[in-house]
């Protein structure tokens, strides 16, 4: 059996499946509080670090820049209403709300997207129902397909 520091290839069902147990077992320790890394919730109910001065807890501290931008966005809204382009800036700001929550997920490389063409080699994930599925369930009844995996 060779062992998962090795460079060889993972098959990408072995993959998923490793990332589904490790993803089970964090929320087990979450459940039972065994978590060894802190979370949001937890660094909010954490003590202060002594060491740190009042502006760095503020700085550090994770809702922060959600309520900066929070700020700054009724500030401009209010602005651009008061000249009359509020709705304008509301409609504009649309895309850009859009835009901004795409970027914070970034997929890990071995990470399939739900959609194929996003995909290197147009991988599928397991279960895909696609065009030739469906056809040869048509020419052939079910049976046809499951002998094909």
């Amino acid at each position: 059996m060779s062992d998962s520091s090795d460079n060889e290839e993972i098959p990408p069902h072995l993959a998923r499946y490793r990332e589904y147990k490790r993803k089970q077992e964090l929320r087990k320790q979450k459940k039972t509080g065994q978590s060894k890394q802190p979370t949001p919730e937890t660094q909010l109910l954490a003590p202060p670090d002594p060491s740190l001065t009042t502006l760095d807890r503020i700085a550090n501290h994770p809702l922060t820049t959600p309520l900066l931008k929070l700020t700054l966005w009724v500030s401009l809204l209010l602005f651009f209403a008061h000249h009359e382009f509020g709705s304008v800036f509301f409609l504009v700001s649309i895309p850009v709300f859009v835009w901004q929550s795409m970027e914070e997920y970034k997929r890990g490389p071995r990470e399939l997207s739900a959609y194929s063409v996003f995909n290197r080699n147009l991988e599928q994930l397991d279960g895909t129902f696609t065009s030739e599925q469906w056809e040869r369930e048509l020419r052939y009844g079910p049976a046809a397909v499951m002998k094909q995996q």
